[in-house]
């Protein structure tokens, strides 16, 4: 599966993974997704703190089965910071 992470950049990747980022004491504080690309790398990325939980879970979610019904997505426009 190919994903355009940013402008230039596009990676194959062989899983990507949605997770809620748990700072501790079952806090959440945000959604996490983690692709993992055919050479084992893995890019890492937070959806920004100012969208609701909810509304970024279902973002991460409809981003995962697009990319695996169409083996390609778009990642860049995703309101996102690089972990």
């Amino acid at each position: 599966m190919r994903v355009l992470l940013s402008n230039g950049v596009v990676k194959e990747v062989v899983s990507v993974e949605v997770k809620p980022m748990d700072v501790g004491d079952g806090q959440i504080v945000g959604t996490e997704i983690v692709f993992v690309s055919a050479n084992g790398d893995k890019n890492e990325y937070i959806y920004n703190e100012n969208i609701p939980i909810e509304e970024t879970g279902q973002r991460a979610i409809d981003f995962v089965n697009k990319l695996y019904k169409d083996g390609v997505a778009d990642f860049s426009g995703e309101p996102v910071e690089k972990m």
